[in-house]
């Protein structure tokens, strides 16, 4: 700033004084607020106009900040291991180059012929009768035919007093075997459709005392199982 501009300044400076003295001298207490007023915007108004290196300090300041920035490390570098993959090898079985040992020829065994039969046999045509069963068969299936009941031996069973009173009707079936003279053996309750009313006692003594004409196998009478239904009728 040249000599001249601060002269000037300072003469401002006095005159202001001046006024403010003047004012405040006055007593008025709205004058001496009006004259701080108008002194502090020309106070302004003078630094603006002849001090404008004040500008120019306050925008270098701002342009000489020097901005600290924290300082990053870069990421550390990762080597890559190359792993070789081994190659599996395969072994492969050598054939043995002798060659085995030969099987011993085996000679067939010779037939043994049947001896001849003397002139004096008698042959026997067709199928042979089978051998006696130990034990009862089942009528009606291998060859085994039914027994028939002989109608002059039936005796009609008595009808259980218990039932008659209540009039109720009943069905008894039993399993009898027949033997191969026509008399009737065991007899078993296979089922009764009015239990405990005296059916099945009834129906057994009856069955008992009946004959047959017993089964035949073949040429030959044997024992057989055979099934008898007993109905009772009131009528």
């Amino acid at each position: 700033m040249s000599a001249e501009a601060n002269l000037q300044a300072a003469d401002r400076v006095a005159a202001e004084d001046m006024l403010y003295s003047h004012m405040f001298h006055t007593g008025e207490g709205k004058i001496k607020a009006w004259a701080l007023g108008v002194a502090i915007v020309l106070h302004i108004i003078v630094l603006a106009v002849n001090f404008p290196e004040f500008k120019s300090k306050i925008k270098q300041k701002r342009e000489n900040v020097i901005v600290v920035k924290k300082y990053v490390p870069p990421p550390p570098k990762v080597e890559r291991k190359i792993v070789k993959k081994k190659k599996f090898t395969r072994k492969v079985p050598i054939p043995d180059p002798t060659p085995d040992e030969p099987e011993p020829i085996r000679e067939p065994e010779p037939e043994i012929e049947p001896e001849p039969l003397p002139p004096d046999v008698e042959f026997l045509i067709g199928v042979p009768e089978a051998p006696p069963a130990s034990g009862p068969l089942l009528a009606g299936t291998g060859g085994v035919t039914l027994p028939e009941r002989l109608e002059e031996s039936y005796i009609k069973p008595e009808y259980p007093e218990l039932a008659r009173v209540a009039r109720i009707e009943g069905r008894v079936i039993l399993q009898a075997i027949i033997l191969k003279d026509g008399t009737v053996g065991e007899v078993e309750v296979l089922n009764c459709n009015r239990p405990n009313m005296g059916f099945e006692e009834s129906a057994i003594g009856a069955v008992q005392e009946w004959r047959y004409k017993p089964a035949m196998q073949g040429s030959r009478p044997v024992d057989v199982y055979f099934t008898v239904r007993v109905d009772f009728d009131l009528q």
